[in-house]
């Protein structure tokens, strides 16, 4: 009883604030994110999904022939409200591709999306990413606007995803551990 009228101040004025999204096959992990790539416009570029216990791994190879140029991985649709979080980190580990974290709050692929670019410091080791929620840009069919997301367009978010993010040929891999909002 002691502890918890200690704790009681703290969780009154510190609520949580975070919301996790671990990847992989263990129990209350996620494992249905999909793949979505070019060839929904006739590009040829290719990308595979494994799930480890605790990871999922996005692998494949980027292709240009056709217009094409990028592989994603996305989430289902489903509201999610990001409005009272700051900050994404991502627990990964990729070859020395570009990458970028989307955020849609549409169905239709030709609305605006949301995107902010990162990329690994070293070949295939673990590092943590953070990016600030107000610093990711809006694209519209690919082509920056200019405009930031902001409160309203975070608090309607419909579907996350990461795809690489640079039109440069040939394979890559990205295994992911988890994404925190905080």
């Amino acid at each position: 009883m002691k502890i918890l009228s200690l704790l009681l101040p703290v969780l009154l004025f510190f609520p949580e604030k975070q919301y996790k999204i671990e990847f992989g096959k263990s129990a209350g992990r996620i494992s249905n994110w999909e793949i979505l790539s070019d060839n929904v416009m006739g590009g040829v570029s290719e990308g595979q999904i494994d799930y480890g216990s605790t990871s999922v791994t996005l692998t494949g190879s980027v292709s240009l022939k056709n217009r094409g140029g990028f592989v994603s991985i996305k989430s289902d649709f489903e509201k999610i409200n990001l409005s009272s979080f700051t900050t994404v980190k991502i627990k990964f580990k990729s070859t020395l591709q570009k990458y970028a974290f989307t955020l849609e709050n549409s169905q239709r692929w030709y609305e605006p999306a949301y995107k902010h670019e990162f990329s690994a410091k070293e070949i295939n080791k673990w590092e943590t990413v953070s990016m600030n929620l107000n610093d990711f840009m809006e694209e519209v069919i690919g082509q920056p606007t200019g405009k930031k997301a902001d409160k309203t367009i975070l608090g309607s978010i419909l579907r996350i995803g990461i795809s690489t993010n640079e039109k440069r040929e040939g394979p890559f891999q990205l295994e992911i551990e988890s994404i925190e909002f905080i």
